[in-house]
């Protein structure tokens, strides 16, 4: 006889066999279709990219030094796999579960326990399916990322189902903010704190309030959550991005630490860890980080070669301050980082070519210069076989990295045939006339011209310099107003350029960017302080 649990799929993540083997007996005999399985996140991930399901159950340890089955959600939501319409259901104690469900987009639907008990189970599942079935046309929208779409309906939907308001309501404030609406996100999520306070509300407010340039209730509302020792990946993120931006690096760094005690194994955790530690120069913490941010980030969302080579600059930086073998084995490592760089992303030719121009650039430092000249020639030749726009993108740091090597000569002349050529490029070409702009002080059109370039190339380093610098110029002839949007626009780019594997003369030029920008939040964002003398 069909029931509301036919025809759907289910995902076990678990270590333990004879635990899993209990539930998948127990969700087949509730008659659920299909029961896959999974002992690691990894294995849960390669059978989410295969196939959606109706019911994903996740036991929260998985043992020492494996990821947590909560990170299955957000590593999910990194990689475009996570389907609002599918039931979440954390496995864990009482205990560990009341710490789970802080976050705003990432908690949960249910939790259960282990000894699993098949009535309390199937009535769980079967309230959860059926609320599931009734907000179906909703998460198709959202999935979908349609999110004016999406808005309407769950104001419609909220019409219709007075009951689940709490629950719409906090789909719509996650859409509020999708869609940038701060100011209603932020009174949705007061007004429901002021009927009840739960820890994923707080969270709503303080993102919207951080959007918004209240640094205030935003550090008051995500440090609350923080205190009640929730594992909460959004709270920890937005404060230590909040701390940065007011220029707090050491507080950041202590944040960071903190949550990266509480969950180890999440690879953007341990990466954010990594870039702040740079900034402060503290190169064990930082080359710890990244260690561990390349070893969970394998065969996910998170592996990406700015990690690889974040460690090898912080390698390279620690190399400073050690002498005899610990100096030479920082040197080694290092080199099998680089070398690693080149078999993970053989099928990236930019990869490829920052990995010799960067091993270029270690050697050198490490005085073996015929091996450093070697490897310098083969980052040209990687670039020179680049398309025409990857070209233009990565120019400067050809140039910067070569400016020591006998290369250097070679490099100029590369730029100098290639700068006519980048004229053609849309992106290119609107970077160059914001340079020419900016040099004439004609800042509106500058910046106008830097947004656009930065739009075709989100994530280029030197465009969004360009573009930070332009906009605190902007903001310094300027005393008037409440300057939110300028201050978001150069956190938004500070923040997504990964700081620790930028070349040494675009680390100097972001963190003096970046104390600029901390001097105008701290001067128009943050009260005044007290004055001492009264």
């Amino acid at each position: 006889m069909d029931t509301i649990f036919s025809a759907k799929k289910a995902l076990i993540l678990d270590k333990r066999h004879d635990d899993l083997r209990t539930l998948r007996e127990l969700l087949l005999r509730l008659g659920v279709g299909q029961v896959m399985v999974a002992s690691s996140v990894n294995m849960a991930l390669s059978i989410l990219r295969e196939e959606s399901v109706d019911l994903c159950f996740m036991v929260y340890d998985l043992g020492k030094g494996e990821k947590s089955g909560l990170q299955l959600m957000y590593e999910a939501q990194a990689e475009g796999l996570y389907r609002y319409g599918t039931s979440y259901i954390l496995v864990a104690d009482t205990d560990a579960a009341a710490l789970m469900f802080g976050s705003l987009e990432s908690s949960p639907d249910l939790c259960i326990d282990k000894p699993y008990n098949e009535a309390q189970v199937r009535l769980s599942l079967e309230r959860l399916l059926r609320l599931k079935l009734a907000l179906s046309p909703l998460d198709v929208c959202m999935d979908k990322a349609h999110w004016v779409e999406a808005l309407s309906l769950c104001e419609q939907k909220l019409e219709q189902f007075p009951a689940l308001r709490i629950f719409l309501q906090r789909l719509q404030g996650i859409i509020l903010l999708k869609l940038g609406r701060y100011v209603q996100a932020r009174t949705l999520f007061d007004r429901l704190l002021s009927e009840r306070d739960q820890h994923w509300m707080r969270v709503g407010v303080g993102v919207a309030a951080y959007h918004q340039g209240d640094l205030v209730q935003a550090e008051d509302s995500l440090a609350w959550v923080i205190r009640q020792q929730q594992v909460c990946v959004d709270a920890f993120n937005w404060l230590a991005r909040l701390h940065r931006l007011k220029g707090d690096l050491q507080q950041s760094v202590i944040l960071l630490r903190k949550s990266v005690l509480l969950q180890p194994s999440v690879a953007f955790l341990q990466s954010a860890q990594g870039h702040a530690a740079a900034q402060v120069k503290d190169w064990r913490l930082a080359v710890d980080s990244f260690r561990a941010a390349v070893r969970f980030g394998r065969y996910s969302a998170f592996q990406s070669p700015e990690n690889y080579f974040a460690l090898a600059q912080a390698l390279k930086a620690r190399m400073d301050n050690l002498q005899g073998p610990p100096a030479e084995e920082a040197e080694r490592e290092a080199i099998q980082v680089l070398e690693q760089v080149v078999e993970d992303f053989d099928h990236d030719p930019v990869a490829q070519f920052r990995s010799r121009l960067l091993l270029a650039d270690l050697l050198r430092q490490c005085g073996d210069r015929v091996r450093a000249e070697q490897a310098g020639r083969a980052a040209l030749g990687l670039f020179e076989e680049l398309p025409l726009e990857r070209r233009a993108q990565w120019l400067d740091q050809l140039t910067d990295g070569l400016e020591q090597s006998e290369s250097a000569s070679h490099a100029l002349a590369v730029r100098h045939a290639l700068t006519p050529k980048m004229a053609g490029i849309d992106w290119a070409s609107a970077n160059i006339r914001g340079m020419k702009q900016f040099r004439k002080a004609a800042l509106t059109p500058a910046r106008d011209n830097f947004i656009a370039a930065y739009q075709a190339q989100p994530g280029n380093p030197s465009v969004g310099l360009n573009l930070v610098q332009t906009e605190l110029e902007l903001l310094r002839q300027s005393s008037a107003g409440q300057p939110v949007e300028g201050i978001r626009r150069c956190d938004d780019i500070l923040h997504g350029l990964q700081y620790a594997a930028l070349t040494q003369r675009q680390q100097q030029r972001y963190q003096t960017l970046a104390e600029r920008l901390a001097l105008q939040v701290r001067t128009r964002l943050m009260p005044p302080l007290p004055d001492q003398n009264n």
